[in-house]
């Protein structure tokens, strides 16, 4: 008979020590006594600091003078009540009074009233459990069930908010107001775009009809030279005919080391009246051993034309008007500057052409020092190179800051939205979900 009564002992013993364990955890007066200082109480491990600090900013707003709004947030699944719905009526008849208490678990949402009908807080319950479930904070489903249950204060589910806050943010308002301006300003930005565009394309455009000037100029001169280097050496040529060779012979061999040291548009400008003058010397020869009078010293024409701004705009900026004397307010862009070429880069001289490169050989032969220079770019090179030229150096080290890999910005959801597992209403439970 001891043996029994022993065993008996034992698992009383057992019991009694084991007890506390299970049940603290979910214990109904400590739960209430800190409900009656705060809005939101939890069992160690429920909650971030974050979701504590959201839930009670929440909790806070939805107390009315209708009855309260009590949270209780738990670690583990209901065990020692018949399910989250009777610890939560447990916790709201300890606190006394009109109210709810709002019970939420890792696998339940139920909401305990004496205040509101059932149909209710089952729709308070569901639409808490399809928040959470959704990723949807704590808080957030806290407030979307007091809108259910119609607490001032509370939100509807169709607001979609996740701020814990009330009616939304009237971003429909805000998109309508916006989109209009943000589409008015892409398509400003993308006229004036075109524009620069269309203006860089003729700048392009001149300056290199402002280079091919230059090497035809060159090889006039050279087949100039060329054609009457023969005649220049007859006896009964004038002196004043051999002269005019001998300076654009000259003139010709000086400005060909110019352009070989010229790197820039303006330093190709400042060399090109010397061609022309150049060709002008070869010219009166021509007219001199034909009989004929010396031709008038040429003008050099403008090799790369200046940047023309629009009528009414002056070069400062200013606004275009319109054609019937109204003003559109806007500044017209003056046409961007193209990126400036560098002539020394090339391999071959642009601007020693086969006729330039006989020519050179000639006066050496006939004892003039001819300068040293890059070899000749024949007519197809220069072509393709002279319509590549805008893009030249300055291309090759422009940002490309469209193109550079962007750190992508990812929100961060709490553990809850990746492990949660998932809730459900404590009213939907059926049979031996029961216990």
């Amino acid at each position: 008979m001891l043996r029994p009564r022993r065993a008996l002992l034992i698992a009383v013993a057992i019991g009694v020590v084991l007890a506390p364990a299970v049940a603290g955890a979910q214990e109904v007066g400590s739960a209430a006594e800190d409900l009656r200082g705060n809005d939101v109480t939890y069992e160690d491990g429920a909650l971030t600091q974050r979701e504590l600090d959201d839930l009670d900013a929440a909790a806070g707003r939805l107390q009315g003078t209708d009855g309260y709004l009590k949270v209780v947030v738990l670690a583990e699944r209901v065990t020692a009540f018949d399910g989250a719905d009777d610890y939560a009526a447990e916790v709201r008849d300890e606190l006394g009074g009109r109210g709810r208490v709002m019970v939420i678990s890792p696998d339940e949402v139920a909401v305990a009233s004496n205040v509101d009908p059932g149909d209710e807080t089952r729709r308070a319950e569901q639409v808490a459990a399809d928040k959470l479930n959704s990723g949807g904070s704590l808080a957030t489903a806290v407030v979307n069930a007091a809108g259910a249950l119609g607490i001032a204060g509370g939100s509807s589910t169709s607001s979609g908010g996740d701020d814990g806050g009330g009616g939304g943010f009237p971003w429909g308002l805000v998109l309508l107001i916006v989109l209009p301006v943000l589409l008015l300003l892409g398509f400003l930005w993308w006229a004036a775009r075109k524009q620069r565009a269309r203006a860089a394309a003729v700048s392009a455009a001149d300056l290199g009809a402002g280079e091919a000037k230059v090497r035809d100029a060159v090889d006039v001169v050279a087949n100039g030279l060329l054609e009457l280097s023969d005649r220049v050496d007859q006896p009964d040529t004038s002196e004043e005919a051999r002269h005019a060779f001998r300076q654009g012979a000259e003139l010709f061999t000086t400005t060909q080391d110019e352009l070989e040291q010229a790197d820039t548009p303006a330093e190709l400008e400042a060399v090109y009246p010397k061609v022309v003058e150049a060709g002008w010397h070869i010219a009166t020869t021509r007219a001199l051993l034909d009989g004929q009078p010396a031709p008038a010293r040429p003008e050099p024409e403008l090799l790369f034309p200046r940047p023309q701004y629009p009528v009414g705009v002056p070069a400062g900026g200013g606004t275009v008007s319109g054609s019937a004397g109204g003003d559109m307010g806007s500044p017209a862009p003056a046409p961007s500057r193209t990126p400036e070429p560098h002539y020394r880069r090339p391999d071959l001289s642009p601007w020693l052409t086969a006729a330039a490169m006989a020519a050179m050989t000639m006066l050496s032969n006939r004892g003039m020092s001819v300068p040293r220079t890059r070899p000749a770019m024949d007519d197809d090179s220069f072509g393709s190179w002279v319509g590549g030229l805008p893009a030249g150096p300055s291309a090759n080290g422009r940002s490309r800051s469209s193109r550079t890999s962007r750190s992508s910005r990812t929100s961060r959801s709490s553990a809850r939205d990746r492990s949660a597992p998932v809730r459900r209403p404590s009213s939907s439970r059926r049979g031996m979900g029961r216990r």
